[in-house]
């Protein structure tokens, strides 16, 4: 039992926490860069079509393919936008965990997260507003309404 060193079976602690704090920055980075996928992928190349597995989906825009097709290049917009500004502000505020202490950087992790799921559910609010506002229940363009046009 003399010969066995538990110190050696232990990882060292400091390889443990940089692996925490890559693990910190990249849950911090995931948000916005998902953000900015679909954001692109709905503005570039949606589906053509109303389906129920592809695409940003919300009824108002689902009843015909001229909301649908509207429905996908707005929230194309909105997440891409999002997601690109956020990824930037992420990058520059993740820049600076270097120098923090771990504890620190997992609650500004932590508030940051909150934040990033504040923004992505007011744009997504504003999407289903905007579609609302635009098209009736099934998907007719309000007549009243002479704003925006894809």
């Amino acid at each position: 039992m003399d010969e066995l060193n538990l110190e050696a079976l232990l990882p060292e602690l400091d390889s443990l926490l940089g692996w925490v704090s890559f693990l910190v920055r990249i849950l911090v980075m995931a948000g916005p860069l998902c953000m900015l996928g679909l954001g692109l992928y709905y503005f570039l190349a949606p589906p053509p079509e109303a389906n129920h597995s592809a695409g940003y989906r919300f009824r108002y825009g689902m009843a015909r393919v001229g909301s649908w097709r509207f429905m996908q290049k707005v929230a194309g917009a909105v997440l891409g936008t999002l997601g690109l500004v956020l990824t930037i502000v992420m990058a520059c505020i993740c820049a600076g965990f270097a120098n923090a202490p771990l504890p620190d950087q997992v609650m500004k992790a932590i508030w940051l997260l909150v934040w990033e799921i504040g923004l992505l559910a007011v744009a997504i609010a504003g999407i289903n507003v905007t579609v609302i506002v635009v098209f009736d229940s099934e998907g007719n363009r309000r007549k009243d309404f002479k704003g925006i046009k894809f």
